[in-house]
């Protein structure tokens, strides 16, 4: 650390050693600063109105019997890119542990109301005296004529008004850290910095991390700052921002933000917690970032009465990213899309609030891990209609979807399931009435070389264990491969896409499962995929032997729910139908 001796005014270097008692300025570029190498050469700084700041600074301290001063305009080498990044890195804990943060108000005159003096000064506009403001323990103000107007201690509440920043931060009865990201960022949204990268730089000590500095990279810094944090914290209100013009593309947006801004109306925003035990991961890595334990919201339809089971609840994939501190139990999330095997895309909508009482609505996705894009350029509708190619859309009139693998490519808004490769199972467990009869069944389909697909249809109730084994026994991100149902379950490759079912005593029906081809519309366009469809066609009665055998077996339970004994038989083996008399199917 590179300090200015007070008495002498020139520098003195503490790299190895702990530095001295210092007292550090904070104030506002003018046009004529002095920099590192005017310090060294007397004659280049004379007559520029920067010395008069150091000068007046080092008055200061020596009356407040300080030995040395730092000021961010000359004690920083910023022709070594090293030093420059170091100082930038390490500058929140320089503030911390000064003395005293001396403000230099040059736009306020003198006499002025300290609380209407600080509203309009061009220094709390700034995004590097944002830092200045909150990181030292002890911050006086003084007017252009360098007399004390105010102090950090006994105006909290004036600055607080002013800035937005907390009173009980400003007080250091909290520290910055207890304060969510989004809220930490929301005080730098109305901030500005005359380097489009000094936005994102002069955040990193208040969200502390450190990164490399790239000048010349624009609005890729703060994007890199987000991704920092990320890294290092698992705090969920990174997303809890509002997009600007800036972010909407063609209905969508990145997860990420392009700059504070879109934090200006998060100062409320809280980290929002489940139960104790969630505590999401992220991982950035080259499909987005990849989070866990993933929650969205289910909307009912509006006007809507229907007990139709295919009019069940329309979903709207909302991950919850806070709540807000005031208001009781008020919940903000992000709308997403699905746009892929689970990948999904930021609607570049505002966030979506949802009450207490709402609670009900919030239900984890099956889905084990998923991934949020965070770079949209390449997300044209174009794109997103090459995802829905050849996907599978399940949309039956009368028919409620129970479940579905596997999960990551199911899409519970458009309710199509994506293009699965050929070794995996895809499967439907269907719920409806037939004659009023609850019935479910279980529709999986295998693609083929050539487009082909074939199709089995089971009938739940009589293939309960190969239900639960498919949907139920599933590992949270495991999916069912061809391979394996096949060793496991052998005969589901010999059932065919149609079953019968007998309603009552006497009547059948045949249920046929098919996937045509039909034109599905997104986004205002047409692909071609498939649409499952399920028909019911009553087959005539039932023969009389069946009956009979089913009375005989109901009889059988009666008598043994009484308490009656029955003969039974064991070691015989029975054939299921006799030489010209077919039994049931």
């Amino acid at each position: 650390m590179r300090l200015i001796n007070a008495n002498t005014l020139r520098f003195e270097n503490f790299f190895e050693k702990p530095p001295p008692a210092y007292l550090v300025l904070s104030h506002t570029w003018g046009d004529k600063e002095v920099t590192f190498r005017d310090m060294l050469q007397p004659h280049l700084h004379s007559g520029k109105s920067g010395y008069a700041k150091i000068a007046e600074t080092c008055r200061l301290a020596r009356a407040k019997a300080i030995d040395y001063v730092w000021v961010d305009t000359c004690c920083i080498d910023k022709s070594s890119s090293a030093e420059l990044t170091e100082s930038i890195n390490s500058m929140f804990q320089w503030y911390q542990r000064a003395v005293v943060c001396v403000v230099y108000l040059a736009d306020m005159e003198s006499g002025v109301d300290f609380g209407t003096g600080i509203r309009f000064s061009r220094w709390i506009t700034r995004g590097w005296t944002l830092q200045e403001l909150i990181a030292p323990k002890r911050v006086e103000f003084y007017d252009s004529k360098w007399t004390l107007c105010g102090q950090k201690s006994h105006n909290s509440d004036e600055l607080a008004a002013a800035t937005r920043i907390p009173e009980d931060l400003l007080l250091g009865i909290h520290q910055s850290s207890e304060y969510s990201v989004a809220q930490r960022l929301s005080w730098a949204s109305r901030r500005t910095t005359t380097r489009v990268e000094d936005a994102a730089y002069s955040l990193l000590g208040i969200l502390e991390v450190h990164m490399p500095l790239i000048y010349g990279e624009g609005k890729m810094a703060f994007r890199r700052l987000q991704e920092e944090v990320i890294k290092r914290n698992n705090d969920i209100t990174i997303f809890a921002w509002n997009p600007t013009p800036e972010e909407v593309q063609d209905g969508h947006c990145s997860v990420l933000a392009s700059s504070p801004l879109a934090f200006a109306h998060c100062e409320h925003i809280c980290v929002w917690r489940p139960s104790t035990s969630h505590n999401p991961q992220f991982v950035l890595t080259n499909r987005g970032i990849q989070i866990q334990d993933i929650f969205y919201h289910r909307i009912p339809l509006k006007n809507n009465q229907s007990s139709d089971l295919s009019e069940e609840k329309k979903t709207e994939y909302v991950f919850m990213v806070g709540f807000h501190s005031r208001g009781s139990a008020v919940y903000v999330g992000i709308q997403l899309r699905k746009i892929g095997e689970s990948l999904f895309l930021r609607k570049s909508r505002p966030l979506r609030t949802v009450q207490g009482n709402e609670n009900a609505s919030l239900l984890k996705t099956d889905i084990a891990t998923c991934h949020f894009v965070t770079n949209t350029r390449p997300f044209d509708i174009d794109t997103l209609l090459a995802f829905r190619k050849r996907c599978t859309q399940v949309s039956l009139p009368g028919w409620g979807l129970k479940h579905t693998i596997p999960p990551g490519y199911w899409d519970d808004q458009d309710k199509i399931q994506f293009h699965l490769p050929l070794y995996l199972v895809g499967a439907f467990l269907l719920e409806g009435d037939i004659e009023q009869h609850r019935t479910r069944f279980t529709v999986l389909y295998r693609r083929e070389e050539e487009g082909r697909v074939r199709i089995y249809l089971l009938e739940t109730a009589k293939h309960l264990a190969i239900t639960a084994y498919i949907f139920r026994r599933r590992a949270p991100g495991h999916m069912l491969h061809w391979e394996d149902l096949k060793l496991d379950h052998p005969h589901i490759l010999e059932t065919s896409n149609q079953a019968e079912i007998v309603i009552g005593t006497r009547k059948k029906f045949t249920v046929t499962a098919s996937l045509p081809t039909k034109n599905l519309e997104f986004f205002g366009k047409t692909e071609m995929g498939r649409s499952l469809h399920l028909e019911v066609v009553e087959t005539g009665l039932v023969e009389r032997w069946w009956v009979q055998d089913k009375e005989q077996e109901q009889s059988r339970k009666r008598y043994a729910s009484d308490g009656e004994s029955l003969p039974r038989f064991s070691n015989i083996s029975l054939p299921r139908s006799l030489p010209g008399f077919p039994g049931p199917q």
